[in-house]
């Protein structure tokens, strides 16, 4: 499976949050990781979104890596959202995902965040990772990132995904 990690921390590659998809990389060979740091080149995309379109376009999954700071998403995950939305590239049928780091303060509130703007991507939707800025130091949080990689792809191979809620009558 071709996997595309949008990461999206300011801190680039020494961001907590892309350790924890390096852990799963390194785990799972049999998969195409590809890291994209929009987090650190998110200026440069604004210029010339191809690289960004391109990567996209190869992705089966594609896999939202950010810090959550006090109930959102950085600045440069939300910029991404609106430049692949007006960039128009088609990721209907794409399946995404996330993993994030916090100290659980209101994490539900950026992964809704982007879990809306996959939906309205038309894309599908598997529950993500919401860790701790340091699970990846212990036994406990290195299984949960296991086990959330192992759930990430039988869904993605045996179509499960989330559907948008539907807004009462």
């Amino acid at each position: 499976m071709n996997i595309l990690v949008l990461n999206a921390s300011p801190k680039g590659k020494n961001s907590a949050t892309v350790q924890t998809a390096l852990y799963l990389q390194a785990l799972h060979s049999e998969h195409t990781f590809t890291f994209l740091p929009v987090g650190q080149r998110i200026k440069s995309y604004e210029s010339d979104f191809t690289p960004v379109r391109q990567a996209l376009e190869q992705a089966d999954l594609i896999l939202f890596c950010y810090p959550v700071y006090t109930f959102i998403a950085p600045y440069q995950l939300h910029r991404l959202m609106e430049l692949i939305a007006a960039d128009g590239v088609d990721l209907s049928g794409k399946f995404a995902s996330q993993i994030t780091t916090s100290k659980h303060f209101y994490d539900v509130t950026a992964h809704r965040y982007v879990e809306e703007n996959c939906f309205d991507l038309g894309m599908k939707v598997i529950r993500g990772l919401s860790a701790d800025m340091e699970d990846l130091l212990c036994e406990r949080g290195q299984r949960e990132a296991r086990d959330f990689f192992e759930q990430l792809i039988f869904s993605c191979r045996h179509g499960l995904f989330a559907v948008r809620p539907t807004a009462a009558p």
